[in-house]
């Protein structure tokens, strides 16, 4: 097991670390032992208010707004070597308060941030800020300029990725930001303020103020702030939608997700399932875009049933630093009980436990953590709460369908649209069904997103996108000014 992390507990406000003013402290869990990970100051209100004012009077300033892309790339640049030279306390980091595996960490957690830094410092040089338009008599010149106070709240299952995912592209685009990352993993989010910092970035443009619900809701409410990008929860971003229309402040909202994995009655089995599980078991199945409703051809279910039951059997459950573990535990005790319920709700609906559903029984130390075996649910209805619910586990749920239109039915039977897959071997087959959809992103046979392809959802898994020039634009406004000819 790692150890834990003591760290001070300061706050990083307006690019110095200073004292927490009244917000208390967390002592981050260990999810797979109990045991302390280490401690974090939470923000209070005065802390919050204290870094918006100093990311306003960064930009007014033009300190960083101001600066020349190359600059804002320079500095992009190097906190992504400062945080590659210390990948592997990160990635230790990473696993001690999330419990995702320590190899997921190193391949995932880790190096995910550092490629956000490094795509967008190449795109703030590159892009085109200006256009010079004419219609033969006038003439304009549309510019690109930074939306301004951006307020970003990240979620506790990417503790470094999603800050990232939403300080570059916004650092990029010479924006200020306010970052309040959550209580549950308030730790690893440490080292992207340090090495920005020491990359030279101005004071005053970055804050991050780890805080609780009611932190949140401050900066999202605060008049000073321009935009805000939000990662969590549908119901949450329902709330933040409400209250920035109040004074129509920008948002990107990163939302909750019921993916649909559609295999289709031509599918190999020998290669759907070892590539299927990764998706539907990401961060022990707390992945907005986990693929957990399972739609099968009725004619095969008993077949795909038995192998992927057979499948989550192989899973190693057990100490997520551990290399061998496949499946760790999830974030909190409160989560288990939430996903054991939901387990014991889709019994009592009609669906039959196949594999798992009870809590782990595990050895020494691991049986205080807070795990739940891959579970599989079978006999599942699409009108079942386990089918229309976001568990946020390692719960799947397989759905039967007769032809493909159904499939795409079932799919879109729901009011998420974040991700989903379709496997056949057919790639025309799975192209057409893929279009239709209506979800963010769509993999076909377990095939990775490109990098710099856009990430987000229809529906109520948000608005907006990240990654991509499409997350950069986000945080630009678009003005034309009239010249001559």
């Amino acid at each position: 097991m790692s150890a834990s992390r003591s760290q001070p507990l300061e706050l990083f406000v307006g690019g110095r670390w200073v004292p927490a003013r009244g917000g208390g402290a967390v002592e981050v869990r260990n999810p797979a032992t109990g045991r302390c990970a280490g401690s974090a100051a939470l923000a209070s209100a005065a802390d919050i208010d204290e870094a918006v004012a100093a990311a306003r009077a960064s930009f007014d300033a033009g300190v960083w707004a101001g600066a020349d892309p190359a600059e804002r790339a320079r500095v992009l640049r190097t906190a992504a070597d400062l945080l590659e030279k210390r990948a592997p306390e990160l990635a230790a980091s990473i696993t001690a308060e999330l419990g995702c595996p320590i190899w997921f960490s190193e391949r995932a957690h880790v190096p995910n941030p550092i490629r956000h830094l490094r795509y967008y410092a190449d795109l703030a040089e590159s892009f085109p800020y200006d256009e010079r338009r004419t219609d033969g008599v006038n003439a304009s010149v549309v510019t690109q300029e930074p939306v301004g106070v951006v307020a970003a709240i990240t979620p506790w299952n990417g503790p470094l990725s999603t800050p990232a995912l939403k300080v570059a592209p916004a650092l990029a685009a010479g924006c200020s930001v306010v970052l309040k990352p959550p209580p549950e993993t308030p730790l690893t989010v440490r080292a992207l303020a340090e090495a920005l910092a020491a990359a030279g970035l101005p004071e005053g443009v970055l804050s991050v103020v780890p805080g609780d619900r009611d932190a949140g809701e401050r900066l999202v409410a605060h008049p000073q702030v321009d935009k805000i990008s939000f990662t969590g929860s549908s119901a949450a971003g329902k709330k933040i939608m409400a209250v920035a229309a109040g004074r129509i402040a920008r948002v990107t909202l990163e939302l909750g997700g019921k993916s649909a994995a559609i295999i289709c009655d031509d599918a190999d089995l020998d290669a759907v399932v070892p590539a299927l599980l990764p998706m539907a078991l990401l961060v022990n199945g707390q992945a907005c875009i986990a693929q957990t409703r399972v739609l099968v051809p009725r004619r095969r279910r008993d077949e795909i049933v038995a192998a992927l039951a057979e499948a989550l059997r192989a899973q190693r459950l057990g100490d997520p630093a551990d290399p061998s573990t496949t499946i760790g535990p999830l974030i909190s005790e409160g989560q288990r009980d939430r996903v054991t319920g939901y387990i014991a709700t889709g019994r009592a609906e009609g669906a039959r436990v196949v594999v798992g559903g009870e809590h782990a029984d595990l050895p020494g130390e691991l049986a205080r953590g807070w795990f739940v075996p891959p579970t599989l649910l079978d006999g599942v209805d699409n009108g079942m709460r386990v089918a229309q619910e976001e568990i946020f586990g390692p719960v799947l749920a397989v759905i039967e369908y007769e032809g493909d239109d159904e499939a795409v039915a079932i799919a879109n039977d729901s009011r998420y649209g974040l991700s989903g897959s379709v496997w056949t071997p057919d790639e025309e087959r799975a192209l057409a069904i893929a279009r239709r959809i209506r979800t963010g992103m769509v993999s076909i046979n377990g095939r990775a997103q490109a990098f710099g392809t856009p990430f987000g959802g229809y529906k109520e898994s948000g608005v907006g996108r990240e990654m991509g020039p499409e997350g950069f634009r986000s945080y630009l406004e678009t003005k034309s000014i009239a010249v001559a000819p």
